[in-house]
Formats: C-alpha cells, sequence, structure tokens
C-alpha cells in the first residue's frame, strides 16, 4: 500500500500538546478516515520551532489530505514515499 511522508510547523508547544495532537488526529482517522494507517511522526527542533515528519499508509493521497485538513495542522510538503533504506 503507498505510504505518505508530511511535513508541518507545530512551533513552540509542549510535549502535552503534541500528545494532544497525536490524539486528536487518532480520534478523527479511526472515526473518519479507517482506511489509513498512522505510523509514526519524528519531531525535530528548527530555528522556527518544532516540525513533525509523519508517515502514513493509505490506498490514496486525497484521504491522508483530506485527514490533515479535518485535523487543522497545515500540511507544508506532501510526499509518496518511493522506498526504504536501511543499514
Amino acid at each position: 500500500m503507498p505510504r505518505y511522508l508530511l511535513e508541518r510547523t507545530v512551533g513552540d508547544v509542549t510535549r502535552e500538546y503534541l500528545d494532544r495532537i497525536a490524539a486528536h488526529s487518532t480520534e478523527i482517522r479511526l472515526a473518519r478516515f479507517p482506511q489509513i494507517e498512522w505510523e509514526h511522526t519524528h519531531i525535530v527542533r528548527t530555528d522556527n520551532g518544532l516540525k513533525a515528519f509523519c508517515l502514513y499508509e493509505s490506498p490514496n493521497p486525497e484521504s491522508v489530505k483530506a485527514h490533515a485538513q479535518a485535523l487543522g495542522l497545515p500540511v507544508e510538503r506532501f510526499y509518496e514515499v518511493e522506498t526504504d533504506l536501511s543499514p
């Protein structure tokens, strides 16, 4: 199944806020987008605050984009994953 990587800026927020976003994302996904599987998210610190790199599995990009819109957290970049490499 195709996988998608989303890049988002979340700013200077607390871990508790990130946990609330994750819980809300899961609620929306389970209720409205059960075809999407959230694999994981990497959070990194930049000069502009925190960035989230979220990896989803979904039959199509439209459902991932619709989920992101329902969550209300803007997506700066959206990519379909071509392949993975491991050491």
